[in-house]
């Protein structure tokens, strides 16, 4: 079989031999042409994420470069959930491996079911005819089908507002997995647009004659901004305790100790207060009190299917007991817009990583303070 071909890995080649090729094998993609990652950081929750292809021309602005961890490129990949930064083999699925594995034994199988059918025909076209013994070579192809691979692409789908590239998360992600650029104030403006979407759509309904659906579609997309809220400040609270009070980090973080606290302002500035960090300094006193207002409508909407209690009536001097509180498109959009400023502040203190390495907690007290 010195002379036998394998045809199909030979569209692969990159190197070798004919015996022993070296094959290189397109990764699968999703429909939109991401290809999966799989961070290999075990404290990475979770860990599944994708990333397209790079912008052919992109440039990063040099008011930004404060903000990356690394020269966009091929070499490294940010785990966007954890910031972890490792080789680009690091990040490779394993899903992705076996299937590769699986395309090359389909492939080299059928270039050997070939091989050994090209060789049974050249076998019988050379037996001699109306002989009184007469052999025949018979090859029975494989049945088995070509192996599927199929890739899916994840809901949130993002690009970096700073180096450009395309990728999608599960979940609130911190950094972008190309330059490192600290994304989660670009990943809340995503949420944001897509809940004035949601308004759009409540104002048509009103159009329609349909009230009810249209204040229970405000009353989601009233919601939806705390959830995208709270899990942007639980999620900046959460790392940065494990950047620096990594021994504090088990008892301040369990699921018992956060709770709903981000879904109160003075619980949240308590967290925060840990490290050194005013969550709302880059908001005014007024709007503080639309930020506190609408989360206390939050729950008034959310838990009492948006009758005034005494406690919010107190609070508004507004409403009557027992009235439906009144929700308005750009009164969200003002509250979405407001923790929109809140997230983008924290920010800050993620591409100030560098000085979180070496700073002790009390430094950065000291210097919260002084500002």
């Amino acid at each position: 079989m010195r002379n036998m071909k394998f045809r199909r890995l030979e569209r692969y080649r990159t190197g070798g031999s004919r015996d022993n090729m070296e094959l290189s094998y397109p990764i699968p993609r999703s429909p939109s042409g991401k290809i999966y990652q799989y961070s290999p950081n075990n404290d990475a929750v979770p860990r599944l994420f994708l990333i397209g292809d790079a912008p052919e021309e992109r440039k990063i602005n040099e008011e930004d470069r404060v903000r990356i961890r690394r020269e966009p490129g091929p070499g490294q990949t940010v785990c966007p959930y954890s910031g972890y930064i490792g080789d680009d083999d690091e990040f490779v699925h394993f899903d992705d491996v076996e299937a590769i594995k699986k395309q090359v034994e389909w492939e080299a199988a059928a270039d050997i079911s070939d091989y050994l059918a090209d060789m049974a025909k050249d076998f019988n076209r050379r037996q001699p005819r109306n002989s009184f013994i007469s052999f025949k070579m018979d090859v029975k192809p494989s049945r088995s089908l070509k192996p599927l691979v199929i890739r899916q692409d994840l809901l949130r789908d993002m690009d970096c507002n700073i180096c450009n590239r395309s990728y999608g998360v599960y979940a609130i992600s911190l950094f972008c997995p190309d330059c490192g650029a600290p994304n989660i104030a670009n990943h809340f403006k995503r949420e944001i647009n897509l809940i004035k979407e949601q308004i759009v759509i409540a104002d048509a309904q009103v159009n329609l004659g349909k009230t009810e659906i249209a204040y229970r579609l405000m009353g989601n997309a009233h919601e939806d901004v705390l959830t995208a809220f709270e899990t942007s400040l639980k999620t900046v609270y959460k790392y940065l305790v494990k950047r620096n009070l990594i021994e504090q980090y088990e008892s301040l973080c369990t699921k018992k100790a956060i709770g709903n606290a981000f879904q109160n302002i003075a619980r949240t500035k308590e967290k925060y207060n840990q490290l050194g960090i005013n969550p709302f300094n880059s908001i005014t006193p007024n709007q503080l009190s639309i930020l506190s207002l609408n989360i206390q409508k939050r729950h008034v909407i959310g838990h009492n299917l948006g009758i005034a209690d005494e406690f919010y009536v107190e609070l508004t001097q507004k409403e009557q007991p027992g009235e439906t509180v009144i929700l308005l498109g750009r009164e969200i959009g003002e509250f979405a817009d407001i923790c929109g400023d809140v997230v983008a502040g924290l920010e800050k203190w993620l591409y100030s990583e560098g000085n979180l390495d070496i700073l002790p907690i009390q430094s950065l007290v000291n210097t919260v303070s002084e500002q």
